[in-house]
């Protein structure tokens, strides 16, 4: 599994982090264990060719993730599946947002 592309978005108190994933699989047959490994990939920052900068901006409010099977599939523009990693804006005191890191249990996965 690696990462294959990523760009992020980052205001004052906002960062979105967008990445495209290669599994690594003929098939990714259970979306949630995969999704699961690949936030884990990035908390832990130990995918094969990307390194995240989270000393810069802080660990992502928002993580959204296409997942390709192969490198062939990448050229052929075939996502096996894709998702987001979210939580609610905190309306109340904007200048503190969850993060993926402090926060998981106000994240959710949602499939696209």
């Amino acid at each position: 599994m690696d990462v294959i592309s990523s760009r992020n978005t980052t205001s004052s108190n906002w960062y979105e982090l967008d990445i495209d994933v290669i599994a690594d699989e003929d098939d990714v047959s259970d979306k949630d264990a995969c999704s699961r490994e690949i936030i884990q990939h990035i908390l832990d920052n130990d995918f094969h060719s990307t390194r995240f900068s989270f000393d810069i901006n802080g660990y992502p409010n928002s993580v959204s993730v296409d997942v390709f099977t192969s490198e062939k599939n990448v050229q052929k523009d075939r996502k096996a599946y894709s998702f987001e990693y979210v939580t609610e804006f905190n309306t109340e005191n904007p200048d503190k947002q969850n993060n993926i890191k402090d926060n998981p249990e106000e994240f959710e996965i949602q499939h696209e």
